[in-house]
């Protein structure tokens, strides 16, 4: 309250002084002074230029030093405010209560709340992001977990929490991609004066991502909370650019990875496109078809590579066209699935290479895609239980002329014996990649449309 207002305030309290007893009765005739109308007695006997008058500051002041050097004693200052108090709690102590814990003490707390205790914990914790994915490949994407289960932290992301408080302190992370993925969540611990880091699985949800033809850029949204008093407050906040590949094209993953078996989302057996093609096959062998299995064959060898050689020949048919590309299956390059070379009839190495293993895994067969450097083809075990391969040439099926069966296998043959002789099986630059041991590993099919 400035002077001006506390001289106009007292020296209404003076003239009451004035006129009242100590006990604020009027020395007079014994009638109580109203103290509510207080400023409208004083207005009515003041004369209006007195009045205007004492507005002015030097008035004011001075009416100040005197009422508390000369016209007050503590006794009757006491009794005054408490009969102020008094009035005002026999009048609005229930709105006032009510009121002030309301919208004061509850708005308070929260400020206090918001204001100090989260800036201590915010203070406590120090967070960024550890390492980052900034490429995701939605052929691998949702097994990124299995892919990097042998890495010191899963992918795509991780984000370092350091404790520098002296408190223990719950958190959790949380990280999105917004139009493309789930939010990925993981609590855990900060013990004080250590550091933990926390990698949220971020699930690509495949209604979102089938339509992409490009790549397209994202911005990968992180966030951090102390989790206090079933609050969660937000110790970090960072988003960054990324990108998400098509579903046909394999993207770059990080260096150390073993890619082969990650093949195998190609191969794709439960598509209609390919379970189509066994009422074909059941035209050819009336005696029966499906895995290891003698049918009216004296040796299993024989039943076996009798069902590859009906699929070989049915998938003559198809009117498919080889598109060489010595490129098929390097990093950047898209490749189609085998819904998609049975609608545009085209296939290179690799591409056809997963269209026959998919129907081989569809009938029961255990089946292998060899990968050599700028080329790849299919093979098969002879027996269930063995340890024996034979081997196809796939884009034979394609050729102009016709090529017999015995003839794309023996050309297979010669590949594979060749590089068993250069010793690239040996040096990893020629792979086998099997289709079963993929499954058991956990690799499944893409579900494309």
């Amino acid at each position: 309250m400035s002077f001006k207002k506390i001289g106009l305030v007292l020296l209404g309290v003076f003239f009451l002084a004035a006129c009242s007893g100590e006990n604020g009765v009027d020395g007079q005739d014994g009638e109580s002074v109203n103290v509510d109308s207080l400023a409208t007695v004083l207005r009515g006997e003041l004369s209006q230029d007195l009045w205007d008058s004492m507005h002015s500051e030097t008035v004011l002041d001075s009416v100040y030093d005197t009422l508390f050097n000369d016209a007050f004693t503590d006794v009757w200052l006491d009794s005054a405010r408490n009969a102020l108090l008094d009035s005002l709690l026999e009048a609005s102590y229930d709105s006032l209560y009510y009121v002030l814990y309301d919208s004061v003490y509850n708005d308070l707390y929260d400020s206090v709340y918001n204001d100090i205790y989260e800036k201590s914990v915010a203070k406590d914790l120090f967070s960024y992001i550890h390492f980052k994915k900034e490429s995701f490949n939605t052929a691998f994407a949702n097994q990124y977990p299995l892919m990097y289960k042998d890495f010191e932290y899963p992918v795509p992301l991780g984000v370092k929490i350091e404790n520098r408080g002296n408190l223990w302190h719950s958190v959790i992370v949380k990280a999105w991609i917004p139009d493309y993925s789930d939010t990925g969540i993981v609590s855990g611990i900060v013990n004080p004066s250590k550091s933990n880091v926390f990698a949220p699985e971020i699930k690509l949800i495949p209604e979102k991502y089938l339509h992409l033809k490009a790549a397209a850029p994202v911005l990968v949204q992180v966030r951090a909370f102390a989790l206090e008093n079933n609050r969660e407050i937000l110790v970090f906040s960072e988003s960054y650019n990324a990108e998400i590949y098509p579903v046909d094209l394999r993207g770059p993953e990080y260096v150390g990875i073993d890619i082969s078996p990650w093949w195998n989302v190609w191969v794709t057996p439960n598509m209609d496109s390919i379970t189509s093609i066994h009422s074909e096959l059941a035209s050819l062998m009336p005696s029966g078809y499906g895995g290891y299995q003698l049918y009216d064959f004296n040796t299993m060898e024989e039943s076996v590579n009798n069902q590859v050689q009906k699929v070989y020949e049915v998938l003559q048919k198809k009117g498919i066209t080889y598109v060489s590309n010595t490129e098929a299956g390097a990093v950047g390059q898209k490749i189609k699935y085998p819904i998609q070379v049975l609608r545009t009839k085209q296939a290179n190495c690799i591409e056809g290479a997963f269209l026959f293993a998919s129907i081989l895994e569809s009938i029961g067969i255990d089946v292998v895609v060899v990968e050599i450097p700028g080329h790849a083809f299919v093979g098969w075990k002879t027996e269930e239980e063995g340890d024996t391969y034979n081997f196809l040439e796939t884009t034979l099926a394609w050729n102009e002329t016709p090529v017999s069966f015995s003839t794309a296998v023996n050309k297979a043959i010669e590949s594979y014996n060749e590089e068993v002789t250069n010793g690239n099986f040996e040096s990893g630059e020629s792979r086998i990649i099997s289709v079963t041991e993929a499954r058991d590993y956990g690799v499944n099919p893409n579900d494309i449309p």
